[in-house]
């Protein structure tokens, strides 16, 4: 409620999260965590970095009654967020885009990334969707998102 200046998630159109991890597209995802993410009180709480987006969505996704794992070891590496929703387990790579950076190279580097450390490889899931989110400091959102297959 602070971070959505006294409003809950679905008063800013970012409500049934369980449900769209549960049954909808890497897309709607997408959509629900911009909403999301512009409610927040940015002047209170501003997003400076990945590991205050990371937080922000572990919050919303604990507030939502699930169980995010952040930094989630493996042999390979840490991923930043992994969740559980249904039959689906969500691999998260958070990655930032300043003003001058490149989105297209942001979303490159997290899927390379997510690749080569195998992400989410270890669990046995009936069905896992790893996916890499380019959050923009300047517009305050997510601007590229891409879904991780093999």
């Amino acid at each position: 409620e602070r971070l959505l200046q006294g409003r809950v998630a679905g008063q800013v159109g970012a409500g049934p999260i369980v449900k769209v991890l549960s049954e909808e597209s890497t897309e709607s995802l997408f959509h629900i965590l911009n909403r999301l993410f512009l409610a927040i009180d940015y002047g209170n709480y501003p997003v400076r970095d990945e590991s205050s987006v990371r937080a922000y969505v572990q919050v919303y996704f604990a507030g939502a009654g699930l169980d995010p794992r952040v930094e989630h070891h493996s042999a390979h590496g840490r991923s930043d967020l992994e969740v559980k929703a249904g039959d689906r387990h969500w691999v998260f790579e958070f990655k930032v885009v300043r003003e001058g950076e490149s989105e297209e190279q942001k979303l490159q580097e997290g899927a390379e990334q997510m690749l080569s450390k195998r992400y989410g490889q270890q669990e046995c899931s009936p069905e896992l969707k790893r996916v890499v989110l380019v959050y923009s400091i300047k517009s305050r959102q997510f601007v590229k998102w891409r879904e991780i297959e093999d």
